[in-house]
């Protein structure tokens, strides 16, 4: 493929939504580049063959195959080949939506970052490639589509490959398994933290770790899975009674937390899923 830069004519209504695309492009062998006062905008640079280094903050990133580089706006920065032809796809983003996405991803600074699944990423960019230069009157909104499915995505490849979060559900998930077997019962702390071989305080630091949250806060989030099948596979029974059947002690406090969970009490999920 020849060098191409697309850029599209955004509309009010574009402009309004959390993320969108402004930009896209290839090039057969990427220049080198040097902005002293960045760029305006989010970036993500796509290398696929040859190699390349990006200089930012005073580190200097290596660029090869099957990594990208995201840059954050208005940060000096400074990348060039360094095995010809580097070639790289771009995609161009503004919203205000685009950074807490990009965290979400683990990318929090401008960086080089490796991805796993190169098919489908580098299909989201010669995707959106396309629709710059397509005539389509909601090509705006279909490339802004296209941007929230990419940093999905990313997010996904970047979350589920990271090697220190894989080495960490595997080691929960004694605990998962354990408490998928008896939620319906009390489940204290230690009792928990045996199935790994750890003190209670350690079970927490991992859970916070790996998950952001509490062994006790994710218990319940399962309680208040396997309630929501009971409710509308049991539709006679008590509020009270689905409680104490998924491990909740107090009917209030499962109410509380189920809505503040599911967004709506248990009686409304009920009505709202066909059950009177």
């Amino acid at each position: 493929m020849a060098n191409k830069l697309g850029f599209l004519m955004q509309t009010d209504t574009v402009m309004k939504l959390p993320v969108y695309m402004t930009g896209a492009g290839h090039w057969d062998h990427q220049d080198p580049i040097h902005r002293p006062g960045g760029y305006p905008q989010f970036q993500w640079l796509h290398c696929v063959s040859g190699q390349g280094e990006l200089a930012v903050r005073g580190q200097t990133y290596r660029v090869r195959p099957g990594s990208g580089m995201f840059l954050y706006p208005d940060e000096e920065h400074a990348y060039y080949g360094v095995e010809k032809p580097w070639e790289v796809y771009w995609m161009t983003f503004l919203g205000p939506e685009v950074e807490a996405l990009a965290r979400l991803a683990g990318m929090n600074e401008s960086a080089v970052y490796p991805v796993h699944r190169q098919e489908l990423i580098l299909n989201h960019m010669k995707n959106a490639l396309s629709l710059t230069f397509s005539d389509k009157p909601l090509a705006g909104l279909e490339c802004s589509k296209l941007a929230y499915m990419f940093f999905i995505d990313l997010m996904m490849d970047m979350t589920m490959h990271a090697s220190s979060t894989d080495q960490g559900y595997l080691r929960l998930q004694p605990v998962f398994d354990y408490m998928e077997e008896h939620y319906a019962r009390d489940l204290p702390l230690q009792e928990l933290a045996l199935q790994i071989g750890v003190s209670a305080q350690h079970l927490c630091l991992l859970f916070r770790k790996i998950l952001n949250k509490r062994p006790m806060e994710y218990l319940n989030q399962l309680r208040i899975h396997k309630s929501k099948e009971r409710l509308l596979e049991f539709p006679e029974a008590r509020i009270g009674e689905i409680a104490r059947q998924v491990g909740f002690t107090t009917p209030g406090y499962f109410s509380t937390l189920f809505k503040r969970t599911e967004g709506m009490t248990p009686e409304a999920f009920r009505k709202l899923n066909g059950v009177r």
